[in-house]
């Protein structure tokens, strides 16, 4: 390969910040979107922490979200990404939005005041 093009084919991991060549990350379930932002090692290592917490904290019976009020049938496991802590189960739609915010206080706490004024 041309070492000028190789950081073509390069990504940072977000998980161990590591630069690995785009191959080490897997490909989404769904084809058209893409490869993950976490390489395949740690992509299976946050696996196993997710699968360990399930197993820890079973999921509840459907009923409300308790973030939005809407009912779920699928509850999704929530869980802080930096200390690894269960959090409790939340809709998809609630842990999309806590992901889009990088799961970050602070972000959550400016966009209320935006949709506040």
């Amino acid at each position: 390969m041309i070492p000028w093009l190789l950081h073509y084919w390069m990504k940072v991991c977000r998980s161990c910040k590591q630069t690995k060549l785009e191959d080490d990350f897997p490909l989404f379930s769904s084809s058209d979107c893409g490869r993950k932002n976490t390489c395949s090692e740690c992509t299976n290592r946050l696996a196993v922490i997710r699968n360990r917490l399930r197993v820890e904290n079973p999921a509840p019976m459907p009923g409300e979200c308790p973030i939005c009020n809407n009912h779920t049938d699928k509850w999704i496991l929530d869980h802080c990404h930096f200390s690894n802590n269960f959090r409790g189960y939340i809709c998809n739609s609630c842990n999309l939005g806590l992901g889009r915010f990088n799961d970050d206080p602070s972000i959550l706490e400016s966009a209320l005041r935006y949709l506040r004024q």
